[in-house]
């Protein structure tokens, strides 16, 4: 097993390690992942009147709050369309471009989104701020950002120019700004493209794929797979979070319009997966506290409390990467665990989610409740995948242990012996330094 194992390391050191750096060292990558994480906190943010709206049912003459999901997690989209852009001026080292490059980001996605205007005003589709057009925001922002980049060290002046900068900088605007504009007039307006559309066409086979049951558990299946091999799996958060994120979006309207959510694949679907963690390594965590190898033993009770709110890193990389012992369960926990959340949601015995809570660091069952709308089906999904997880990680963490024991008591025996040792020679040394002043 471990020549397999050693084998199959060095195969994917060789052969996908270099490409999943390259991919995350691209100028692009890096830009969009960047942008991911700076709406993190709106998504958060959000979680307060999911909260709130399951206490309202019970406690109705409580306020309406849900204008702070809207205004947060609903403009996601909006945020990203203005962070890509900012980013990529930043990285040019352009920062005193990367606001209006913000700004010109947001007038292009607007502008695509290609307003009706009626008696009553200008209208627009909410949805489209939101999560439902983050893929869209990406294609606007890396557009915007790509004509920043091209322009990023044009000027009409010369650098010994008299005029203040922040002139210049007006100046020096004005084609990115226009040529942006312009591009998305000319799609919108003159080819009668709906942009949001077109994105959605293109990305269909994906999203369509990543609804159903392979799609559910190609996700953290690819994820763990490279997590054991040293590699994290938020490397795949972008395309991950876009495609669940936009999910939930979709869910969301349904609900509130009281129409039946649609996508099992949702955010937040992670509850019933990584439970205290990627790779579901709670129950590792917690078989670790009394194990028989002290090694084991130290790092469960150093990392039992973080698994519990879902951090592993320290417990991962300290005993499941490369270890051949631990990769069956590892993986096989990333193909058991999606399907079994899939088909348990499909035969209804779960509710979709219809409500972002994105607290990931508490316990998984009290954010599944949440997210779920208050349905006590997902906390029970969430206990089953847990009892799962548990009897998949039992018999191999148990052989791992009793390996690491003979070690440790191997390792303990040898040093006893080489202490042996050591004392002998000194007493030997003793004895004849004895003999020699004897004989003196």
């Amino acid at each position: 097993m471990q020549h397999i194992m050693e084998a199959v390391q060095a195969w994917i050191e060789k052969h996908i390690v270099p490409v999943v750096n390259k991919l995350q060292a691209t100028y692009w990558f890096g830009v969009i992942s960047d942008a991911v994480l700076y709406i993190v906190p709106f998504s958060m943010v959000s979680a307060i009147p999911s909260l709130w709206n399951i206490v309202r049912r019970f406690v109705t003459w409580l306020p309406d709050i849900s204008p702070i999901t809207t205004y947060s997690f609903g403009l996601v989209g909006l945020f990203m369309a203005f962070i890509i852009p900012h980013n990529v001026a930043v990285k040019e080292d352009r920062k005193d471009r990367s606001m209006i490059a913000g700004f010109t980001g947001i007038g292009t996605y607007m502008l695509c989104m290609n307003a009706q205007t009626t008696d009553a005003g200008t209208v627009f589709e909410m949805s489209k701020f939101g999560a439902g057009g983050m893929f869209t925001a990406m294609v606007v922002g890396f557009v915007v950002g790509f004509i920043y980049k091209r322009m990023a060290r044009m000027t009409f002046f010369s650098e010994d120019s008299l005029i203040p900068d922040f002139v210049k900088n007006w100046f020096d605007n004005i084609i990115a700004v226009l040529l942006s504009l312009l591009i998305g007039w000319i799609v919108t307006y003159i080819a009668q493209v709906d942009v949001f559309t077109m994105v959605g066409l293109i990305l269909s086979p994906v999203t369509n794929f990543a609804q159903t049951l392979p799609g559910t558990i190609a996700i953290p299946l690819v994820m763990d797979t490279f997590y054991f091999f040293g590699i994290s799996g938020w490397v795949f958060s972008p395309v991950q979070q876009s495609i669940q994120k936009a999910a939930l979006a979709e869910n969301m309207e349904l609900y509130a319009a009281g129409l039946a959510p649609v996508n099992i694949n949702a955010y937040g679907i992670t509850r019933y997966i990584m439970i205290g963690g990627e790779g579901a390594t709670l129950p590792l965590a917690f078989y670790m506290l009394f194990a028989k190898s002290k090694k084991n033993r130290t790092l469960g009770r150093a990392t039992i409390v973080p698994s519990i709110f879902n951090i592993n890193e320290p417990l991962v990389f300290s005993t499941v990467v490369a270890n051949p012992f631990l990769f069956i369960p590892m993986v096989a926990q990333a193909i058991i665990l999606p399907a079994m959340a899939y088909l348990w949601m499909s035969m209804g015995w779960a509710g979709m989610h219809v409500e972002n809570f994105d607290m990931n660091f508490l316990p998984n069952a009290i954010s599944a409740f949440f997210m779920s709308g208050g349905n006590w089906g997902n906390v029970a999904l969430v206990c089953v995948n847990l009892v799962i997880a548990a009897i998949l990680w039992f018999p191999f963490f148990k052989a791992y242990d009793n390996y690491q024991a003979k070690q440790e008591e191997k390792q303990a025996e040898e040093k006893a012996a080489k202490k042996a040792a050591r004392e002998a020679r000194k007493a030997a040394r003793r004895a004849a330094a004895e003999a020699e002043a004897s004989e003196a």
